[in-house]
């Protein structure tokens, strides 16, 4: 197969059952031999339709008149790889994409069929793609926007009522935006001046948190990476960095981390600890927990303590100095990280994870002592997982209070109430919010038998 047939194979099966396209890349090219450039071109192309999707079917829609035709899957798949890469490709000259495409359809024997079609629909579209007629915003500004930047319509309804329109048209952008990829440096298993050294080639200059985040310049798959693979460094992105300067980690510390995969915030804090602190890493799944064991093992942070367990019911009270609660969230701060999840996702799966929040976050505080801090963390933009998920648990929770943020972090990402607020529109980084609460006053844990380990 050639990447083309590879590609279409890949959008079949994401069609058939959405989800993580890397995922799906990965099973496909399995035990085949494909040129980093090939392979490149897969990512690019499959991500790119799964991010713009909307716009796609909108042009297919209006430039495929036979009804019968415009309704065919098979039809619909084959011209979304091709319209990519018309539209949004550059360095695929025109005549190569209509080529490539009109080839791939009659590489199949029900797809030949629509070879005319493709090639008609592809050459008008060369003509017009400086001049495509969106929706009238006048008459339908959510869903011109829905269908310029490709998103669904109910969430551009929300963030125009909650963000309004400039700040909305950034984050749409923003989202379409191919994303970063970081390394977090280790505080220590090399110093900086070495670390840089090595990295010179392929990562910008430092920034973030403590000066140890630093942005890939090339095109590169992390496990290709030696630096990660001998524990130097982890992937993970600067916003992650400030949740973890909120919990402000001193030498000694005793922290739970209630939901820890994949596992950077609790290398990160273990580290900060020292070997006279430790870090409890829990996870609802042992899936889920292996992926933190892998950063345990390639980082021998050998203080962090992996543990699977409902977070809902943790199996401990009060003994620890510091929670994290990096919550499951709609994620819609990182929708340009996983494109897939904006068609996934629904209006009703804020509410219904704002529950699940709630019981983390009131478990949580059944496990800190007086003067103890828990850190509540999402990645999501949502004032219901948010603000309002604060408000509710200080309320049911007086022996808590708002704790102001250590000045380790900046004020430009700590917005008026004194929570961190991180976001794609403002600052032009994965969103992220987060609020430090303390336990007030004192508070005798229970004595316990907390077992090897913790």
């Amino acid at each position: 197969m050639n990447s083309r047939q590879l590609i279409l194979r890949i959008m079949t099966a994401y069609d058939k059952r959405p989800g993580n396209p890397e995922r799906l890349i990965d099973h496909a090219l399995g035990g085949l031999h494909i040129d980093h450039r090939d392979r490149r071109l897969i990512f690019e192309i499959v991500y790119g339709i799964v991010r713009r999707r909307a716009t796609l079917d909108y042009l297919i829609d209006r430039h495929v008149t036979d009804e019968k035709n415009r309704d065919d899957h098979l039809l619909r798949r084959i011209l979304r790889i091709g319209l990519y890469q018309l539209l949004y490709l550059d360095r695929i000259p025109d005549h190569a994409a209509v080529n490539e495409t009109v080839e791939l359809a009659k590489a199949g024997e029900r797809s030949k069929n629509f070879a005319g079609t493709i090639n008609a629909v592809m050459r008008t579209l060369i003509k017009n793609k400086k001049q495509i007629e969106y929706p009238d915003p006048q008459k339908d500004l959510a869903g011109r926007l829905a269908v310029e930047f490709s998103h669904p319509k109910w969430m551009v309804e929300r963030w125009l009522r909650h963000f309004g329109l400039a700040n909305t048209r950034g984050l749409l952008t923003y989202n379409n935006e191919k994303p970063p990829v970081f390394l977090r440096r280790s505080l220590r298993k090399m110093t900086r001046r070495q670390f840089e050294a090595d990295v010179r080639l392929i990562c910008d200059t430092a920034g973030g948190y403590r000066d140890l985040y630093y942005r890939l310049k090339k095109a590169l798959l992390p496990e290709n990476i030696q630096l990660i693979r001998q524990g130097f460094c982890n992937v993970q992105a600067p916003s992650s960095g400030w949740v973890a300067a909120l919990l402000d980690v001193k030498q000694g510390d005793r922290i739970i981390d209630i939901c820890s995969a994949p596992g950077g915030k609790s290398a990160l804090m273990a580290e900060m600890a020292g070997d006279s602190g430790m870090v409890c890493a829990c996870e609802v799944s042992f899936k889920r927990l292996r992926m933190v064991v892998e950063i345990i093992n390639a980082m021998n942070l050998w203080n962090i303590h992996p543990l699977v367990c409902d977070g809902a019911l943790p199996p401990f009270r009060g003994i620890f100095d510091k929670v994290l609660l990096d919550a499951p969230c709609t994620a819609t701060g990182v929708l340009h990280r996983h494109p897939e999840a904006r068609w996934i996702r629904t209006a009703h799966d804020i509410t219904r994870l704002a529950k699940v929040q709630a019981m983390l976050l009131d478990a949580a505080a059944t496990l800190v002592g007086g003067g103890g801090s828990i850190v509540y963390a999402t990645c999501s933009l949502e004032p219901e997982e948010n603000e309002q998920q604060i408000e509710r648990f200080l309320a049911d929770h007086p022996q808590f209070e708002l704790d102001s943020c250590p000045e380790a972090v900046p004020q430009k990402f700590i917005d008026n109430r004194g929570f961190l607020s991180i976001t794609p529109y403002e600052h032009h980084m994965d969103g992220m919010f987060a609020a430090r609460l303390r336990r007030a006053g004192d508070y005798a844990a229970p004595s316990y038998d907390t077992g090897a380990g913790i």
